[in-house]
């Protein structure tokens, strides 16, 4: 430097609160100062509004990386703060892998709803790759997508770069969530990314719920729409969905009526479409860190959001959805979802708030209607019900008897009934139904319906629930007498579903019982057997009984109203019956309904459980010679329900010639050839029951209990025997002993004869004898008993006079 230049410089120099207070006077009429440290109390300049003059501010202060903020007061604050340090993004190619991997998770999700609509591919087949990536992965990827540059498209208007969204998805099928997506998420945090002013904020955050939901209700309409109306060949139990209150109306309004049918089986892009719109649904939910949160910011300002009544509000609120959520549900991320917005809502560390950068400029009532509205009608329409998705449990349950009814009146000995014939889960249904009356021998009652073929059974083939069907059952009496209750039953005969249903039909103003078979309340050596007795309006009637073997415990002298008939019975009271119904129940004692100057009623009824018994040891029965038959039978078992002949006549036959075993499983049968029955031996459980069969017409049923292997013939073990001589057959592999049982107030008579060997060896038989000389006034009964203890021949007697 040639010469030597003075300058003068100023020993004062300017501090940056001076530079920026200039700067903002520039812009504003600064007033006082506020409580931070750069910040004045302003009014625009040059007769611009506030909000205007902020943001010729803040180009400028942009290039010096500060910011300046007005807040809701008036005059507002202007604070002066630096400009917040975004955290990096991810890269492109990073946003892209996971884009990828998502994608791959959806893709897995959506080949295995495929593979569980059609269970006879892989989810590893090209075909069903290839038709997942169109039906599932590209809806929902594209809608997510569509979702992210909306957003992206918004925010540049608004002069934000807020990136793309990263969306999140599980890679599994859950009944509880089969969706695969779960959220779409931003990158970055709220309150480090500066948004202009409340209106803007509203609008960023709503345009993802908004879009996802849009798409995600478009796509599920139009996925009902290639749903098909047939269920598929299920063979695990299927992920039914639920829908929003929006689908359901635009579904039944526009496309099909079958909305909650084809939600069981909903076709993959049906699946894609709900599962977006819950996501977009749930996003809006005002839990701290989601955009509903955030939209609550900027329709009510932070001025209210932190005001302390308001945060009460806001307290008890969550805990009450939280409360209910627990009590109403066990839908898992329901709870979850619940659980979050509790531990945010009461968390001491606060969610971060938005960076709005404008708050004097409020939100106008046109953009809060209009923001406040789209949100409401999405929360609204759009709620997804407590269980959006859920495993059936009874998808192959048969054939529905809900609709069908349990009580019928009829009169004029004329009944129509007619029963829809749908199925209790999803998939087709077909079999066969069998009809009989269950009632009073003297009922004679008829059934006729069209469906009913020669062999007296009702065919019906793949019943669905989008294509039901029905029959008609027409009941006539054929004869005078009593008119009493009757049941008719009903056998639902489909492979691995065998039921029944039992309607009874009550005669319409009149006196009579309201089941039709007396209730084994006790079945002992004493039995007690009940019913109840309906007598109509008008009435009084008394009751008596004849069979001194029974006695009556209530009250036989009845005015109109429904009361408890119930007889005790003594020793012998059961094989004391003589006559049996259709099924082989015992007839239970007559009871006379008199009336005074009218005529009298009879009750009849059989009394349930009174079959003949078949005692099995070891779970091994051999068929007895005596069962040999001129022409072919069948043999038939079930280890519960009703004994029914079986409904197909396609039963495998066996070869009786010499020795085999056979097993007979539940509501099984085998076919028994005429002529001999060689060394045939059945293995079963020692329950439920055995039934002779020509067709549909039993000639026998036994109850099946356990004990010694021993028969009589003619007659069986535990029933009244025919009067005479029988043989007693000891099939156990040792000797059992004989006793004899006397009992009744007649036995010292000389009419009776009841006598037996004190023993029979293993494997044979003894002859024995129970008969009656002469015509004793009183009644009489024999049978035969055997247990651990032995074997006892019984007698019983008792005299008229003590009915």
């Amino acid at each position: 430097m040639s010469g030597g230049e003075e300058y003068l410089l100023d020993k004062e120099t300017w501090g940056q609160r001076e530079l920026l207070e200039v700067i903002c006077s520039r812009y504003f009429v600064l007033g006082n100062e506020g409580l931070l440290e750069v910040s004045w109390h302003v009014n625009g300049r040059d007769g611009r509004g506030p909000s205007a003059c902020l943001r010729s501010l803040n180009r400028h202060l942009k290039q010096l990386s500060l910011i300046g903020v007005l807040d809701e007061g008036d005059p507002p604050v202007l604070s002066i703060g630096r400009l917040p340090i975004l955290p990096m993004v991810l890269p492109s190619w990073q946003q892209a892998l996971v884009w990828a991997l998502v994608s791959g998770f959806v893709t897995m999700v959506g080949a295995l709803w495929t593979t569980h609509l059609g269970p006879g591919s892989s989810p590893l087949d090209s075909s069903v790759i290839q038709s997942t990536l169109l039906t599932f992965t590209l809806p929902v990827i594209g809608s997510v997508l569509l979702a992210s540059y909306a957003r992206l498209f918004l925010a540049a208007r608004f002069e934000i770069d807020s990136g793309h969204l990263i969306p999140l998805a599980f890679p599994l099928l859950s009944p509880d969530w089969p969706f695969a997506l779960v959220a779409a998420l931003g990158q970055l945090r709220p309150d480090l990314q500066p948004v202009p002013d409340r209106r803007s904020l509203g609008l960023i955050e709503l345009v993802v719920p908004a879009v996802l939901f849009v798409c995600g209700t478009a796509l599920a309409l139009l996925g009902l729409s290639l749903t098909a109306n047939q269920p598929p060949a299920y063979e695990a139990a299927p992920i039914a969905l639920g829908t929003n209150f929006l689908i359901e109306i635009l579904s039944t309004a526009w496309l099909e009526p079958d909305l909650a049918l084809k939600l069981q089986w909903i076709h993959p892009t049906g699946l894609a479409g709900i599962g977006l719109s819950i996501v977009g649904w749930g996003l809006l939910l005002p839990i701290p860190g989601f955009p509903g949160d955030r939209i609550l910011h900027a329709l009510i300002g932070p001025e209210n959001m932190t005001h302390e009544s308001n945060q009460t509000s806001l307290f008890i609120s969550t805990l009450a959805f939280t409360l209910l959520i627990f009590l109403s549900t066990e839908y898992w991320p329901w709870l979850l979802l619940a659980a979050i917005a509790a531990w945010r809502r009461f968390s001491p560390e606060q969610m971060p708030s938005p960076f709005v950068v404008d708050e004097y400029a409020g939100l106008d009532d046109i953009s809060m209607r209009q923001i406040g509205s789209l949100l409401l009608v999405i929360l609204v329409f759009g709620f997804p019900g407590l269980e959006p998705s859920y495993e059936m449990e009874d998808w192959d349950e048969g054939l529905s008897t809900d609709t069908w009814p349990a009580f019928m009146d009829f009169e004029d000995g004329q009944a129509e009934i007619e029963l829809a014939l749908e199925p209790a889960g999803i998939m087709p249904v077909s079999g066969w139904l069998q009809m009989r009356i269950e009632g009073p021998p003297t009922g004679g009652w008829q059934i006729d319906s069209e469906c009913l073929d020669d062999r007296g059974v009702c065919r019906f083939d793949e019943v669905t629930q989008a294509s039901p069907g029905s029959v008609t059952i027409n009941l006539a009496r054929n004869q005078d007498g009593t008119l009493q209750a009757f049941r008719l039953v009903i056998l639902i005969d489909i492979a691995n579903h065998v039921t029944e249903h039992g309607i009874v039909l009550q005669p319409l103003g009149r006196t009579t019982s309201i089941d039709p078979l007396w209730v084994m309340v006790e079945d002992t050596d004493t039995p007690r057997i009940c019913v109840e007795l309906l007598v109509v309006e008008g009435d009084y009637v008394n009751l008596s009984n004849y069979n001194p073997f029974w006695s009556f415990e209530n009250e036989t002298s009845l005015g109109p109203g429904v009361h408890d008939l119930c007889m005790r019975g003594h020793q012998g009271a059961i094989q004391s019956l003589s006559m049996q119904d259709d099924q082989f129940r015992r007839i239970g004692p007559t009871i006379t309904l008199s009336r005074a100057n009218m005529s009298n009623d009879i009750l009849f009824m059989a009394v349930e459980g009174t079959q003949p018994r078949l005692q099995v040891s070891d779970g091994e029965w051999r068929i007895p010679e005596w069962f040999e038959s001129d022409s072919e039978y069948v043999i038939a078992r079930g280890e519960s329900g009703s004994a029914f002949c079986p409904s197909t006549d396609v039963i495998a036959e066996v070869n009786a010639s010499g020795d085999w075993n056979r097993d007979l499983a539940d509501r099984s049968a085998i076919l028994m050839p005429a002529g001999e029955t060689g060394n045939g031996n059945l293995r079963f459980d020692e329950s439920g029951w055995l039934a002779l069969c020509d067709g549909t017409a039993m000639l026998a049923s036994f109850r099946v209990t356990e004990g010694p292997d021993v028969m009589v013939d003619p007659g069986t073990l535990a029933s009244r025997m025919p009067n005479g001589e029988f043989s007693i057959v000891n099939r156990e592999n040792a000797s059992m002993p004989i006793a004899l049982d006397w009992t009744g107030d007649a036995v010292a008579w000389d009419n009776w004869e009841a006598w037996a060997p004190s023993e029979v060896d293993a494997m044979a038989s003894v002859t024995a004898n129970a008969s009656v000389h002469g015509s004793p006034f009183a009644w009489w009964a024999a049978w035969v008993t055997a247990d651990e203890d032995g074997i006892t021949l019984h007698f019983a007697a008792r005299t008229m006079e003590g009915a």
